[in-house]
């Protein structure tokens, strides 16, 4: 079943299946790749891999994060939602205990 879903993601001649979401060709990033492009997309199930909560990965924002983020075609959502934004929060306070001790450092030179 899977197999025959992959091919018609892909088929020219494929009509697009009920709460499928057209892709856009010319809007998706160029992979360096022979293998057919999606011409459609459609909503996945995702484990996530640090909590393994099970999670669908929307057809709006698969079109989303291929055509206008520019994602590589063969990425796939790995983290659920939750994940991602405690990921998101971690990296941002990293960044800015960074950031303040760059200033600290420089202030310190300066004087």
């Amino acid at each position: 079943m899977k197999a025959s879903a992959a091919v018609g993601r892909t088929d020219v001649n494929a009509a697009l299946p009920p709460g499928a979401v057209a892709a856009d060709p010319a809007q998706l990033a160029h992979n360096n790749t022979y293998s057919p492009l999606p011409k459609f997309y459609v909503d996945k199930p995702v484990t996530c891999r640090q909590c393994g909560t099970e999670e669908v990965w929307k057809a709006e924002r698969q079109k989303w994060w291929y055509e206008v983020a520019k994602g590589n075609i063969f990425t796939q959502a790995v983290l659920c939602r939750a994940c991602r934004e405690k990921d998101k929060d971690r990296r941002a306070t990293a960044r800015r205990t960074h950031l303040e001790g760059v200033a600290r450092k420089r202030g310190r030179k300066e004087t």
